[in-house]
């Protein structure tokens, strides 16, 4: 496995010409690209087998053509000089010194999105702020508007888990982008949003229910808007997003249909348990070794579940972990790595994020007797490869509930070939969403296009 090299850098340009400049080499062999942008002093830097891409660079001094850069919780300083055709220099981690050397180029060959929508745009595109009911959280996003008066069907863009920005970045991909562009030339307006800390929204880290008040916070502004078709609002949810937009819908009647793009029709628990099973078989993990880990989740994903979303619950799990490891063989801790006290300590580390209430919420979270009180319309889908939430047990799960709600207006597809991110794939893994030039599959942003335009 290839060194994990961090980069946090920040390059200030002062004496140059060109507004954006984009330099390419390789550091330990790995691929390494830097663009720069002059008329705003920044700088990003790309590791693609790293899955690093446009990693915002700071905390530099430009003197000259001379650059100095400092990372102390990596312990890196990089330094050289920079003009318009390279940039040489060094590259300093923990003492040890890795010769840096770029050459200027038109863009990075191992860094293309043809799906980038590029202006002009046949639409009208406008920055929005709006508060939720108490004014204490404000929420900065994107409306983009078709041509003409209105009033236009419109739909909520509504991201997955982890903070996200409202063109959903990830990789170098902005797939909420992407999608809002699609939607707008075809004449359905879109409102995408930045999610709570991120970018012009404020407010801190919630749950899936916090959000879905966002979401319904999003739709009494849309409601305020002579553009949009006030009986014509609906939710697009990705990921998370698919879990947030029922929780929304259900209460609310302002919401006229859903579309879940790899949302959970299984509970929280039961998809973090196949999600590392497929993750682990996609590795060639053994049955053995995944039933091993199996055991273990299941037992620490059950003591989640059974406690409060509140308070701390590190001493109760790892109680629980202590139980298990009293309950297993030594050639079982021997091939998990927690035969030695290191080991269960490594094990305990990463357990620590189970104890925020979002973590906590989302492993209780059944979308069962959610789904089971939906009656509008629903297109659910999944891609065939995802190895994040499982197509075939997921879209069963839709059926299940929609079913369970008499709801006769619903469509659950398996998209072939597709992972979770809804790419064309090739080994179909999580490492490999940044390598690919797609951002989101042509086929299927017809497919929502088509379905939407008939709601």
């Amino acid at each position: 496995m290839k060194k994990w090299i961090k980069v946090l850098l920040c390059l200030g340009i002062g004496h140059t010409s060109f507004s954006q400049t984009w330099y390419e080499g390789t550091i330990s062999t790995l691929k390494f690209g830097l663009k720069i942008t002059t008329t705003s002093q920044t700088a990003q830097v790309f590791i693609p087998e790293q899955g690093m891409f446009e990693q915002p660079l700071k905390n530099t001094v430009f003197q000259g053509d001379s650059l100095r850069g400092e990372l102390k919780s990596v312990n890196v300083l990089l330094s050289g000089k920079i003009d318009s055709l390279s940039f040489e220099g060094q590259w300093k981690q923990n003492g040890f010194p890795t010769p840096l050397r770029l050459k200027r180029v038109a863009e990075l060959s191992f860094f293309k999105r043809p799906q980038m929508p590029k202006a002009p745009f046949p639409y009208r595109d406008e920055k929005v702020k709006f508060t939720n009911n108490e004014g204490s959280i404000t929420f900065g996003g994107t409306l983009t508007l078709p041509e003409g008066k209105g009033p236009f069907k419109t739909v909520v863009l509504i991201s997955g888990s982890g903070q996200q920005d409202r063109d959903e970045s990830l990789f170098g991909h902005k797939a909420f982008w992407v999608i809002a562009d699609h939607l707008t030339r075809q004449g359905i307006a879109v409102l995408r949003v930045d999610d709570r800390g991120v970018g012009e929204t404020t407010g801190s880290i919630g749950t899936s229910a916090d959000y879905a008040q966002d979401v319904l916070n999003a739709i009494r502004y849309l409601k305020t808007r002579k553009e949009v078709n006030q009986k014509k609002i609906g939710l697009i949810g990705h990921s998370e997003g698919g879990v947030i937009a029922p929780l929304a819908a259900v209460q609310s009647k302002d919401v006229a249909f859903i579309v879940s793009l790899a949302g959970l029709g299984m509970s929280g628990k039961e998809l973090l348990l196949r999600q590392s099973d497929d993750i682990l078989k996609q590795m060639g993990s053994n049955e053995t070794y995944r039933n091993q880990v199996r055991s273990l989740n299941e037992v620490i994903y059950s003591t989640v579940a059974r406690l409060p979303l509140e308070g701390d619950i590190k001493d109760s799990l790892q109680a629980t972990f202590d139980q298990w490891v009293k309950t297993q063989p030594e050639s079982v801790l021997g091939q998990l790595g927690y035969r030695t006290e290191q080991g269960r300590k490594g094990f305990l580390k990463q357990i620590e994020a189970m104890n925020s209430s979002w973590y906590r919420y989302f492993i209780k979270y059944d979308p069962q007797p959610v789904l089971s009180k939906i009656t509008i319309p629903v297109l659910a889908l999944n891609g065939s490869k995802d190895v994040q939430v499982a197509s075939q047990p997921n879209l069963e799960g839709f059926k299940s509930g929609l079913t369970a709600a008499g709801n006769k207006q619903f469509e659950t597809v398996e998209l072939p070939g597709l992972n979770h991110l809804f790419q064309k794939c090739i080994k179909c893994t999580s490492a490999e969403y940044g390598l690919l030039e797609e951002t989101f599959s042509v086929e299927v942003l017809e497919l929502v296009t088509n379905w939407v335009k008939k709601r």
